[in-house]
């Protein structure tokens, strides 16, 4: 066989991470039940199926106003809005498709706060809560911190885990009055009796709630200072988008400087490629396209992937049937339910969600927008991308990819050889550990000879990447090894790092490695996603080891994508950066 994929970095291609790439109908409305109970309701409405509930809360809060954010911090005239009622509950006609919605609370000094009776709030402020797939939707500051986070580029599951990190361990849309969590009670009244101080003119604006919030979040205290709110002012703000009208236009994203070899003993020729996206007969169409004699022609055949295909752990922590990279690019079918997408992966069983956020890039380096896991090349780190900056105005999407469980996955690489045979276990003339498996030959780690029965069999061997041995081994103490070498040849065996046996699948083990290791060990594309925010795992799938990667659940795939044609600044960057010098 004759394998012409390059030798470059892997990426998750967009909207399934190495998964069967179905995007299935999103669950209907968006959350809370039809129990609760609210005062009187305004605005026009439809005939609702069932409602969207919660508790306003700093303690229960009655009186408050609570409605559906203009994408401006205030009141949308056009849909329902409601009144708490006397135990701060609220009701509002779920009229479908409000998945990832802003809603909102406004306090008043007329609002009422069940938990200090006596209290009068001296100024105006809005608390806000994101709509979620499940739950009652209860609008308190802790989801008003969640919010803030999103707008720092954040997907709704990183922002929630960010916050909870900061209560402590608090569930930052849970109902702490319900509960009788007293700290979380003080907690909560600390943030609004600090958001009120900041009003001007009775009323504490949006932007400065959500500078103070993200200002609580990153020094994980609530009485912020005027500093760290200015600092939090001079950053991005990533406001929320709607998917369907993102998904109503093409978009353009940079996929990279991709090489491709036409065959292993040859010269890679390197590309600009980028993705283009579209919707069309209720599907998602990723084409990817390179820069050719100055005009975009479609990528055939494949020819910049980097991966035969993969193996997933599924979420009852079993492994998948094989993947074929065939299947990533295909037409995804889609359903948009309010602001995100979402759904459950049809090969894992893991459900997801696909949010956008607005990004303005002015001021922002170039390599804002530069994919980070390719380290064949590292191209978010070369000049002029680092020093130049977006134009003033510069508008982009940014996409971002959320799985509910961690991702697992074992990509299946073929050897790095012409025409490569199988002599006692390895290939290309001994270099590399390799099995007939799943109609091709695949590279593995360890002894193709042996049946492995567990993974801890991995301890002390010398580990390989797609590329060959990496000079890294893990030890029977939890330790991780790497050894470099000077110019004479000489071998230093390094402290690299720790491993770990994973939680959901005993078979699989965890590498913790070192920013010194990572850099050391070198460009193995086995080792690109971790500069993405992956980790690299041994994994036991019938009887041989296999090096892969584990995505958190708190990992998000950033793509920052471009209407109308991909941004002639980035693409400009690029040519300079991948110039011949």
């Amino acid at each position: 066989m004759k394998n012409k994929h390059s030798l470059g970095g892997i990426r998750i291609p967009l909207y399934a991470a190495l998964g069967s790439l179905a995007l299935v109908s999103a669950c209907g409305g968006g959350g809370g039940s039809g129990n609760g109970t609210g005062g009187s309701s305004s605005g026009p409405t439809a005939t609702p199926t069932s409602q969207l509930s919660g508790k306003a809360i700093d303690g229960y809060l009655v009186g408050a106003t609570v409605c559906f954010d203009n994408g401006k911090g205030a009141c949308d005239a056009s849909l329902p809005t409601a009144t708490t009622d006397a135990n701060g509950n609220y009701a509002l006609p779920d009229t479908g498709a409000l998945l990832g919605k802003t809603l909102l609370v406004t306090i008043t000094p007329h609002t009422k706060d069940l938990s200090r009776p006596d209290y009068v709030f001296p100024a105006t402020v809005t608390l806000s809560q994101i709509v979620t797939a499940t739950g009652s939707q209860n609008i308190s500051p802790f989801s008003t911190l969640v919010t803030a986070q999103m707008e720092t580029g954040l997907s709704q599951q990183q922002a929630t885990a960010a916050v909870t990190a900061m209560l402590g361990g608090i569930d930052p849309n849970a109902d702490y009055i319900a509960s009788g969590n007293a700290k979380a009670l003080s907690t909560a009244t600390a943030i609004v009796n600090k958001l009120t101080s900041l009003a001007t003119n009775g009323v504490t604006d949006p932007a400065t709630v959500r500078n103070a919030a993200n200002a609580m979040v990153e020094n994980s205290t609530t009485d912020v200072t005027a500093d760290q709110i200015a600092a939090q002012a001079a950053k991005p703000v990533y406001a929320g988008a709607d998917a369907s009208k993102v998904l109503s236009q093409t978009t353009y994203a940079l996929d990279g400087y991709l090489p491709y070899f036409g065959n292993y003993n040859s010269t890679p020729v390197s590309s600009i490629v980028q993705d283009v996206r579209s919707v069309g007969n209720g599907s998602v169409v990723t084409q990817q396209q390179e820069l050719s004699s100055g005009t975009w022609q479609p990528v055939t055949n494949g020819k910049y992937e980097t991966m035969y295909g993969a193996y997933e752990m599924k979420s009852d922590a079993s492994w998948s049937n094989f993947v074929p990279v065939s299947t990533y690019r295909a037409p995804l079918p889609v359903t948009i339910n309010g602001a995100v997408l979402s759904g459950t992966d049809a090969t894992t069983g893991i459900s997801y969600t696909y949010e956008f956020r607005q990004a303005d890039l002015s001021g922002q380096t170039l390599a804002t927008a530069v994919p980070t896991n390719y380290a064949i090349n590292n191209l978010w780190q070369l000049p002029p991308l680092t020093t130049a900056t977006f134009a003033s105005g510069t508008k982009a999407y940014l996409g971002l990819l959320s799985y509910t469980a961690d991702q697992v996955i074992l990509p299946v690489w073929t050897p790095a050889c012409d025409n490569p045979t199988i002599v006692n276990g390895q290939v290309c003339d001994g270099s590399q550990p390799a099995v007939p498996e799943d109609g091709v030959i695949s590279l593995i780690t360890g002894d193709a000879a042996t049946t492995y029965t567990s993974v801890q069999q991995a301890v002390g061997l010398s580990l390989e990447g797609r590329a060959g041995g990496f000079g890294m081994t893990i030890t029977a103490d939890g330790k991780i090894t790497y050894s470099t070498y000077d110019q004479n040849g000489i071998a230093t065996v390094n402290q690299g790092g720790t491993w770990s046996v994973y939680s959901r699948n005993s078979n699989v083990l965890v590498l913790n490695l070192s920013s010194t290791a990572l850099s050391a060990i070198g460009t193995d594309p086995l080792l690109s996603p971790l500069n993405d925010g992956a980790k690299l795992v041994i994994a036991l799938r019938n009887g041989h080891l296999r090096m892969g990667w584990l995505y958190p659940s708190t990992y998000a795939q950033r793509t920052y994508q471009f209407t109308g044609a991909l941004n002639a600044q980035l693409l400009a960057g690029v040519q300079a950066a991948t110039a011949p010098q």
